[in-house]
């Protein structure tokens, strides 16, 4: 890894050369900051906002895509899109979604071909939080507001310019191509971004210090099982609009349907799903047959936290939560994943990664 001290000027042609492509940044709204595509110079003002409304995951695992056409008269599905693209200001928990996600689409027996040709094709430009949001919280659950990994180029925004790490080969060729200048970042620059780095984690405990659960890919708190009516405190103001779901940077349940596109040509489409809904896991059936396998909303509510902070852990060894906070800010019935947590977790109980309790 190389890491250089770049001024403004510099990093604004930076990321000016990838305008030609197609580059998705923080744009500045009325009120925050939201991920779009960008047809002029990236505004590095925005670099320091918090993290945007909403995650990149939309840009590997579409709302709704094709997977197939079929009929005689059928044309071929669209591809996925294989050209270089590049995401800038992504952050620590956003790749750390990513992380997951690759676990999920591309290890094991079945690998989403249209996943992996669009994250090959993206070149991560990810930034150092210097600001955050009410709702984040990426300490309680074993992140830092700071990359480590997972990205070709990482930024840390100091007041005259940036500290810039390339840590893959395209990330250094990036730098290497913009034509600017990149001195060899010094003690002074480091210690600040260190500074910067350090405020930043301090800032986030103080704001999440009332909760005193301890999550992260090897621990996690013990939470009680989803038949536990204890659930329903919650559920109360769930309104199933599956909001939590869809703006989650690490949810990836899909639904299949088909639909006709013309005389004899049909197409089946892939669509996010929320465990939320009442429709999710519906089953085929009539009067005495079960027809949802969690007919009850605390029991979909638990599923989805359990999800994050059991199964994942022990299905994939990750994490099923990055701490972005998202959740919190879009749900409509107010609910905060951490005061979840904070509520229904078992003291007594030791929940370890491989999913065993500890002995009473």
């Amino acid at each position: 890894m190389t890491t250089y001290y770049v001024d403004d000027a510099g990093i604004a042609k930076l990321l000016g050369e990838q305008c030609g492509t197609s580059t998705f940044a923080p744009v500045r709204t009325a009120r925050l900051a939201w991920l779009d595509t960008v047809e002029t110079e990236t505004d590095l003002a925005n670099l320091g906002e918090p993290r945007p409304a909403q995650s990149p995951k939309g840009l590997f695992l579409p709302a709704a895509e094709s997977v197939g056409r079929y009929g005689q008269s059928a044309t071929a599905a669209t591809a996925a899109r294989t050209d270089m693209a590049v995401i800038v200001g992504i952050r620590a928990c956003g790749l750390r979604a990513l992380k997951y996600l690759d676990q999920v689409m591309l290890e094991g027996a079945f690998q989403d071909a249209e996943y992996r040709a669009r994250r090959e094709g993206m070149l991560l430009i990810s930034c150092d939080c210097v600001d955050c949001t009410d709702s984040c919280f990426c300490t309680l659950v074993g992140g830092r507001p700071y990359a480590s990994e997972g990205y070709d180029i990482n930024l840390t925004p100091l007041e005259h310019g940036c500290v810039a790490e390339a840590a893959t080969e395209r990330g250094q060729k990036l730098l290497e191509s913009a034509g600017i200048q990149c001195t060899q970042a010094g003690k002074d620059q480091l210690a600040e971004r260190d500074r910067i780095r350090a405020a930043m984690v301090e800032r986030l405990e103080r704001q999440n210090e009332r909760f005193n659960f301890v999550a992260d890919d090897r621990s996690q708190p013990g939470l009680s099982n989803e038949g536990d009516a204890a659930w329903q405190e919650f559920a109360a103001d769930c309104v199933e609009c599956g909001a939590c779901t869809n703006i989650c940077p690490t949810c990836h349940c899909f639904y299949l349907y088909d639909q006709v596109l013309g005389a004899e040509a049909f197409e089946r489409v892939r669509t996010w799903d929320s465990c939320l809904l009442s429709t999710y896991h519906r089953m085929a059936g009539g009067v005495n047959l079960k027809l949802s396998a969690r007919p009850r909303l605390y029991s979909r509510l638990a599923n989805r936290v359990l999800h994050k902070f059991t199964y994942s852990p022990q299905q994939y060894g990750l994490l099923g939560c990055v701490g972005c906070g998202r959740c919190v800010d879009a749900c409509l019935g107010a609910i905060d994943i951490r005061e979840v947590v904070q509520k229904l977790q078992c003291p007594a109980k030791a929940n370890p990664a491989d999913g065993r309790e500890a002995s009473p």
